[in-house]
């Protein structure tokens, strides 16, 4: 008698699994034709050009950066963001997009501005002055929208 009963709440459980997966299934035949929605990022201006960006700011993403990423959107940066103004010192460690990386004072000047090569742990690319951001770019990105040392960036 037990075992008939085991088996008889067995084949329930199993027919409830599989009752839910075809339910599943089903919802997610509807939603194929809606696309999900990617997050709006918050868009910084530098002398008058904007840029949306995402926004690192705990050391695990700071680290993370852009590593192991195969491309970045044209208009689309990285921002880091630290808790006091310093010299910043980034690399380029599983990196494989040239970037290009200004770094913003407290006030929001842009005080230094590289080229960083994919790929390249040997160099580290040491900001001239103290820097509370970092934002990386494209390679070329700030060369083509004529911003410069002394560019000032909105937040």
């Amino acid at each position: 008698m037990k075992i008939h009963k085991f088996h008889s709440i067995y084949i329930l459980l199993l027919f409830s699994v599989l009752s839910c997966g075809s339910n599943q299934g089903a919802s997610a035949g509807k939603n194929q034709t809606t696309q999900k929605a990617k997050p709006t990022l918050p868009l910084i201006t530098i002398d008058g050009i904007q840029l949306s960006v995402e926004i690192v700011q705990d050391p695990e993403t700071r680290e993370l950066g852009l590593m192991h990423r195969d491309d970045l959107p044209e208009n689309q940066g990285m921002l880091f963001v630290f808790n006091l103004p310093q010299i910043l010192s980034f690399w380029m460690r599983n990196t494989f997009i040239s970037l290009d990386i200004a770094f913003i004072s407290e006030t929001g000047e842009i005080v230094d501005i590289q080229r960083m090569e994919p790929l390249d742990e040997n160099v580290s690319y040491v900001s001239a002055k103290r820097a509370l951001y970092a934002l990386e770019v494209n390679a070329g990105w700030f060369e083509k929208n004529k911003i410069l040392v002394g560019s000032t960036v909105k937040f």
